[in-house]
């Protein structure tokens, strides 16, 4: 190859001699060069720098083709080398994709195995076609929440990712944990993952949650009036639940907060941020919700309109108000209601103060790796404390039947004392007939006393399920469920606003007001936890299902509308809106979820 540097410097040397060359032929020929241009060349020229200047024309030519060559020459090598590079590739293809496909063995150990072995092998025939195909995504790979959650005890959020949460459930089949992820699509189902087992199986020997899922013995009813149509608790449970808060209670409220009460004075209480326990002139307490945002305040008082028309005696009677300082109401409260921070013409909610109130825990059956109750919980739940009665029974009377043998032994070996020994055996043996008599009346009684508080706190139960999905509640057991993934002792506390009332053991329903609004708001969310109680619910209450039912043919939107005008004043309309129907449309769509929940387990 040419020395590129030196042939620029030929170049420029041949421009030179050129130039000195035509000077000398414009002087010999007379002729005024001085308006032309200087031709430039428009091509290198290739020359050794010893080179000299010759006469013959075709010098420049035979320079220019050997530069045409050298440009072609240095292109055909480019072409070249990408051409060795295609080559190469392709090669390295072929020796790593196709050899060990084709021409090595599939098992390692085939090379060095016996031909016999190989001859086996070869005539074996295969009984299944493989052919290589696209997975389709089948209609039926997106499950419903209650297929994903059943048997679920822990649901972790995913802080990446918020529609896709990790699952553990208990697999009853073989008793095993296993854990999975799921994603929820946009039509409300999901998307299961590959499942990971956490525990080994255990052989020959029954779990707990079938246990207590199947029942004891192979009859396939249970005691009479405890459950009717396997999913209605009967006339001995409903007879049974304390009566609550009756509707003649909210309209003596009602008439109480809007023309009877006059406000002396706010207390600090009744929870959090600016919630106030408010003291009327007669002494009646209640507790005023108080919120910057009006939608709390609506989900507040709605979720206690739909409790009402559902007939849950669970709520505190509960009214609207507005804070208006120029009113006999609330003028003298002047002083607290600036230290609380509130605003004139800003609505609350009053509801009635209730004093003898304890915390209420999580029901067995509604805790981890036991999370169901059906008819079979319910005849379990019956036999168990019944033979927990009669163990008792049986330790009670044996000391007292000892106790009285020994006395008869006694007395028998004294012969100075005749007249005693009789009067010990006789009036022992009365005293032993009276007590064993009363010990196993009392014992039956307390058996069937623990049944019923158990039995009634359960069917509470079943309303509260239902009254909190449909409202979707955020702060009560679902605060819990969304705890439990950082608290495993959670489950165990006492229920976020539950209480009871220690005389009639009535459940009451506190702070309702992330309802219909803000629970809506947040379903995306949430909405794993609150169908996880409900797909496992197949014991419901009667009355509230039916309500369910004409609710649903009235339109609960208006319903509600109808409720709202009836029992609030102009003033409190003016400054709190009525029910948004997008919170009609999905409180529609979860009615519907309730009663198909009770039409499947009618069907199991």
């Amino acid at each position: 190859m040419y020395d590129i540097k030196r042939l620029e410097a030929g170049q420029q040397q041949l421009q030179r001699l050129q130039q000195l060359h035509q000077q000398q032929q414009q002087q010999s020929l007379g002729l005024d060069l001085s308006g032309l241009q200087k031709q430039q060349l428009t091509c290198s020229v290739i020359a050794a720098p010893s080179l000299k200047l010759q006469d013959n024309p075709n010098s420049s030519e035979a320079t220019h083709m050997t530069l045409l060559s050298l440009r072609r020459r240095r292109s055909l090598q480019r072409r070249a080398c990408l051409l060795s590079i295609l080559a190469a590739f392709v090669f390295g293809m072929a020796l790593g994709v196709v050899v060990p496909m084709f021409g090595l063995p599939r098992n390692p150990d085939a090379a060095e195995s016996p031909p016999d072995m190989l001859q086996e092998i070869i005539v074996e025939p295969l009984q299944t076609n493989y052919r290589v195909a696209f997975i389709k995504e089948e209609p039926d790979s997106e499950l419903s929440a209650e297929q994903v959650f059943r048997n679920a005890f822990h649901l972790e959020q995913d802080k990446d990712a918020p529609d896709s949460m990790v699952v553990k459930k208990l697999d009853t089949n073989d008793g095993t944990i296993k854990e999975f992820h799921v994603q929820r699509t946009a039509n409300g189902r999901y998307r299961k993952g590959p499942e990971r087992r956490l525990t080994k199986k255990i052989p020959d020997r029954r779990t707990q949650a079938e246990t207590l899922r199947a029942p004891v013995t192979t009859t396939t009813e249970g005691p009479s009036g405890l459950i009717e149509d396997s999913v209605f608790w009967g006339p001995v449970v409903e007879k049974a639940l304390p009566k609550g808060f009756a509707s003649e209670d909210q309209l003596s409220w009602e008439r109480f907060v809007g023309e009877q009460g006059r406000v002396v004075r706010l207390e600090a209480g009744c929870g959090r941020m600016q919630n106030r326990l408010v003291i009327f002139a007669d002494g009646t307490r209640a507790c005023a919700r108080y919120r910057q945002n009006t939608d709390q305040i609506q989900g507040e008082i709605f979720s206690y309109y739909l409790g009402q028309l559902l007939n849950i005696s669970n709520l505190a009677p509960s009214a609207a108000t507005v804070v208006d300082t120029s009113t006999p109401s609330w003028a003298a409260a002047l002083g607290d209601i600036g230290q609380a921070q509130w605003k004139e013409r800003r609505p609350v909610v009053l509801t009635r103060w209730l004093s003898d109130l304890e915390p209420a825990g999580i029901p067995q059956p509604f805790q981890p790796l036991e999370r169901h109750l059906n008819k079979h919980d319910v005849w379990n739940l019956t036999r168990q404390l019944e033979r927990e009665g009669e163990s008792d029974r049986e330790r009670e009377t044996e000391p007292e039947r000892q106790t009285g043998l020994l006395k008869r032994l006694g007395a028998a070996s004294s012969p100075s004392s005749d007249h005693q020994s009789r009067a010990i055996e006789e009036t022992g043996a009365g005293k032993e007939g009276a007590a064993a008599a009363s010990a196993g009346a009392g014992a039956g009684e307390e058996a069937g006393g623990a049944l019923v508080q158990r039995l009634i706190e359960l069917a509470q139960w079943s309303d509260l399920i239902v009254f909190d999905y449909l409202i979707a509640n955020l702060d009560r057991v679902v605060n819990n469920l969304y705890n439990f993934q950082w608290n495993a002792d959670i489950m165990a506390a006492p229920a976020h606003n539950l209480a009871r009332q220690p005389a009639s053991q009535l459940l009451v329903f506190l702070d309702n007001e992330s309802g219909l609004l803000h629970g809506y708001r947040l379903l995306k969310k949430y909405e794993a936890y609150h169908s996880l109680l409900l797909d496992n619910l197949c014991v419901f209450r009667r009355p509230t299902i039916d309500a369910l039912k004409r609710l649903r043919a009235a339109g609960p939107g208006q319903q509600l509308r109808d409720l709202f005008e009836k029992t609030t004043s102009p003033g409190v309309r003016d400054v709190l809106p009525s029910l948004p129907d997008k919170s009609v449309k999905i409180l529609v769509e979860r009615i519907d979820r309730v009663l198909g929940q009770v039409q499947k387990c009618q069907g199991s």
